[in-house]
């Protein structure tokens, strides 16, 4: 009798699982796979050693960039540089303002200018170099408005400045600044 209920319950043990597994769906064999790491987005196209300009309506340049690397990626519509060299000249004013950085970004079909690591701006007008520089910056070459919300230092022929923050209309050379300012006179 033993027998019979251990031969019973072995059967009825073989069944249930054959019913389990055949049940199943094939999903809950298979191994369950990691989190799938979304890929970086790789360039459309890659240039070196290239000098961009771009020209005014009326002809005469307006910006030339100059990079070891240029990175495009049709689907943002985004330029991206290494180590980008920037000129950009403003008809009305005569001045020119030098770029250099780390790495930049072209956004904005051309309209807006991201620059990050180790910013530097030089203004050339007949009072003499104005030099901006901040570790992010951003440009828009056709108002040559520069903003940063981060730390700047400001150096002018008179006066050195430093804060937190700065809108800068470097046509004009008119700054304002956010927060936390401290500046050196230097008279002439």
């Amino acid at each position: 009798m033993i027998r019979q209920v251990f031969l019973v319950s072995g059967l009825l043990i073989l069944i249930s699982g054959f019913l389990l597994v055949w049940d199943s769906p094939p999903e809950s064999f298979m191994r369950q796979q990691p989190d799938q790491v979304e890929a970086i987005p790789s360039a459309d196209s890659y240039m070196t050693m290239v000098t961009s300009r771009r020209f005014a309506t009326n002809g005469a340049e307006q910006l030339a960039i100059s990079a070891p690397k240029m990175e495009f990626f049709t689907t943002s519509s985004r330029l991206t540089f290494t180590q980008p060299n920037i000129l950009s000249r403003d008809q009305k004013s005569d001045k020119n303002v030098t770029l250099k950085a780390d790495r930049g970004a072209l956004s904005d079909n051309g309209g807006l200018l991201s620059l990050n690591g180790s910013v530097v701006a030089v203004i050339e007008s007949a009072q003499g170099a104005t030099r901006l520089s901040a570790p992010n910056m951003t440009y828009a070459p056709d108002s040559q408005i520069a903003a940063t919300n981060g730390r700047f230092k400001l150096q002018t022929p008179e006066v050195t400045l430093s804060g937190k923050g700065l809108d800068a209309n470097l046509a004009n050379e008119v700054f304002s600044i956010k927060s936390k300012v401290r500046a050196i006179h230097e008279p002439l």
